[in-house]
């Protein structure tokens, strides 16, 4: 594998064939990770410096080195893929955005600019059907772009090309048994192409009412109810949305609508995780990012303890090591990692 190290002024630097295992980490809703072993010489060293970009021509995502470390003969570098440079920014000025999630999360790049000047946004390509009704101020950019994408079932990822990094807004495909429209794709202990499958699922966090509370104060302040509970067990949630202004022009309509959608992602963060990991081996049927990739609804079947879903690929881990690869995708929810998205006190 070839690893292609820019420098983000000076354009490409080297390139990277003798690592002893790589670790390419990829993500649908929020930046993943990578982690690079390779002998620890002065030459690699310099070269691996923190700041420059990671580029491979097999992946449409690259990666920006944040550290990296020298344990006797082995140096170790480790980073984030590129969208994770979104977290440098904040939104400076108060934005309502009303249309598809798609134009949302291309309209708001342009906070990132200030700090990135690189960044650009992509053209808007028509992908997903999910509307959303926001308004934010002051947030981390990238905190707000994983609400969106998690929102609205829409990834996003950073493209580089020597100085120009294009944010881009892409849509999974559902290759399940429940679709007629693509072949289908089956994950399957008895198929032979899900090894060691792990399923988790857990409700400790889980929450399917909020009271969303607004503008104004005591029994005058506007409080809207998101219902997700669908007859089950009610599990309800407080959200403190004061920070979400009733404009001049709003009408009262709007603005709960605003208030709406502010429940409907923290309830997003608040899932009852269904998890199922497991070491995806290419078969002739299914062949990694030929016939699925990140982001694409597929069928998984551990039929050991009867489990079939329906899910997305949420995340995939590469791992290259000894001249072989092994790929592990993660289908559902994630696991929570402890995830801080910068805005506690909401």
């Amino acid at each position: 594998m070839d690893l292609y190290i820019y420098d983000r002024e000076l354009g490409l630097q080297g390139i990277v064939d003798a690592t002893t295992s790589v670790r390419w980490r990829r993500k649908y809703f929020e930046p993943g990770e990578v982690e690079i072993h390779l002998p620890a010489t002065k030459e690699n060293l310099a070269l691996m410096a923190e700041g420059r970009v990671i580029r491979r021509v097999d992946r449409k995502e690259a990666a920006i080195i944040e550290g990296v470390d020298v344990d006797g003969e082995d140096l170790s570098v480790t980073g984030k893929m590129l969208s994770s440079i979104l977290g440098r920014a904040i939104l400076s000025k108060r934005y309502t955005l009303r249309g598809t999630a798609e134009a949302a999360m291309l309209a708001i790049i342009e906070e990132g600019t200030r700090v990135v000047p690189e960044l650009i946004a992509a053209a808007e390509a028509g992908v997903g059907d999910a509307t959303v009704d926001v308004q934010a101020t002051y947030k981390n950019l990238l905190t707000v772009e994983q609400r969106l994408s998690k929102a609205s079932g829409l990834g996003f990822r950073v493209l580089y090309e020597p100085g120009v990094m294009t944010f881009e807004v892409y849509a999974g495909v559902d290759r399940s048994v429940q679709q007629t429209e693509r072949p289908m794709v089956i994950f399957s202990d008895e198929f032979g192409n899900l090894a060691a499958p792990r399923y988790t699922k857990t409700s400790v966090d889980y929450k399917n009412k909020a009271y969303v509370a607004g503008a104004g104060e005591g029994d005058a302040r506007t409080v809207v109810i998101v219902d997700l509970s669908a007859g089950e067990e009610v599990r309800e949630l407080y959200v403190d949305a004061k920070d979400i202004q009733l404009e001049d022009g709003v009408t009262d309509e709007e603005y709960k609508a605003l208030l709406y959608q502010r429940g409907l992602e923290k309830l997003a963060e608040c899932p009852r995780v269904e998890n199922f990991e497991g070491d995806g081996e290419d078969v002739e049927n299914f062949a990694y990012m030929v016939d699925w990739d990140l982001g694409d609804i597929v069928t998984v079947q551990y039929t050991h303890l009867g489990i079939t879903m329906h899910e997305r690929v949420t995340e995939i881990e590469e791992v290259y090591e000894k001249g072989a690869a092994t790929y592990t995708p993660t289908f559902g929810s994630a696991l929570p990692e402890k995830l801080n998205l910068g805005d506690d006190t909401e």
